[in-house]
């Protein structure tokens, strides 16, 4: 019988001491975290949708995207969807074998014109290339967050002892920003924003089998919610995180009261794996208090390979290794139910999240069940 290796969130008191952080989270911990080259990963990511539905993706990568295997390569990659769902993705790359110019103190990092750094609070992003202007204040109106001491422990004790770690700089945050693009100018103002760091020492499908993010505003509210699966080795162990925000200040956060449903499961048309048109994040908290998050599937705006960034011979060895890494950005209803004391709120709006799939598989297994179809 084959022992599973371990998969937990570091959130115990020697956790904080083991990664030399505090409980309170600290603009510090948005630095650089890895020496940027073969066999880790990072990323900076910040999104904002603006109240036209222009919606702007900036993500600033040490490598050449998800890489971890491969050399450094800094690239930055400019993503905006307009109000009228016209995509447009560029990307600007620094030399390969060069590491990314970032601080360890605080986030700055920097390539030719494009940088993201914290200012006084803000953060400022800017992208620069492709006859493209985007610069933009971040301002936040959330403290920053992260899930327990910011990492995922994977076999540990274990000499092939693994970590990921994900902090989020800003849950929330107001945006004004200049685009100029196609010979015009645009000021936008009281965008919706959200920027988070990823970082580790492994490639993703080692570890990972697929996982739904989501975040969305509802009403007051502001939601965070990941349905995180690990890979095979680990028993396709199931990760949650759940971070639920109103008028600025956190409610509700410990993933151990996280209970997780989907349903409408079927096969997606374009990855040929499954899709969940519907998920639901249940907390109960122990002073009666309860938070009902649902994520409800309408369509997908973005749905790609990642096999498309990588060379022609990483392609080749992926499909006869049977791996097909894909992405799919869904677009739908987010509501968020609370009851307390008899009384309840309900809110409903609009929202995005994405399904990241490194397995093979073309069901999901989640704590070593696989689920079936619903429809």
């Amino acid at each position: 019988m084959t022992t599973q290796a371990s998969a937990r969130l570091a959130d115990r008191d020697e956790d904080y001491a083991r990664f030399g952080i505090s409980k309170t989270p600290g603009y510090s911990e948005d630095g650089i975290r890895t020496h940027g080259g073969k066999g880790t990963f990072e990323w900076w990511y910040t999104d904002v949708t603006f109240e036209d539905g222009t919606a702007v993706v900036v993500i600033f990568f040490t490598k050449n995207y998800f890489d971890a295997a491969g050399p450094a390569w800094p690239t930055v990659d400019f993503e905006i969807v307009d109000p009228n769902g016209k995509r447009t993705n560029v990307w600007t790359r620094g030399k390969k074998g060069t590491v990314i110019n970032a601080t360890k103190d605080m986030c700055d990092v920097r390539l030719d014109k494009n940088f993201i750094r914290y200012e006084d609070g803000n953060y400022h992003v800017h992208y620069e290339d492709h006859d493209i202007l985007y610069d933009a204040i971040m301002k936040p109106k959330l403290p920053m967050w992260r899930p327990g001491a910011a990492h995922w422990i994977f076999g540990e004790g274990t000499p092939d002892e693994k970590s990921y770690g994900w902090f989020v700089a800003q849950p929330d945050a107001e945006v004004d920003a200049t685009l100029v693009m196609n010979g015009k100018t645009q000021h936008f103002k009281n965008g919706q924003g959200y920027h988070d760091h990823n970082w580790g020492n492994v490639s993703l499908e080692k570890i990972l089998n697929h996982w739904y993010w989501g975040r969305a505003h509802v009403g007051p509210y502001t939601v965070i919610a990941c349905d995180i699966i690990a890979e095979e080795k680990y028993g396709y162990k199931r990760l949650p995180v759940f971070m639920l925000a109103r008028d600025g200040k956190i409610l509700s956060d410990d993933s151990r009261l996280t209970k997780i449903e989907r349903g409408g499961t079927h096969i997606h048309p374009v990855s040929g794996k499954f899709m969940d048109d519907d998920l639901t994040y249940t907390q109960q908290e122990g002073d009666g208090r309860e938070y009902v998050v649902r994520f409800h599937r309408e369509g997908d705006y973005n749905q790609r390979s990642i096999l498309e960034v990588v060379p022609t011979w990483k392609k080749v060895l992926a499909k006869l290794a049977r791996m097909n890494p894909t992405y799919i950005r869904v677009k739908g209803t987010v509501s968020v139910e609370e009851q307390s004391d008899g009384d309840k709120d309900v809110y409903e709006a609009p929202g995005l999240w994405e399904q990241y799939f490194m397995g093979a598989n073309k069901l999901a297994i989640v704590n070593g069940k696989t689920l079936s179809l619903t429809k």
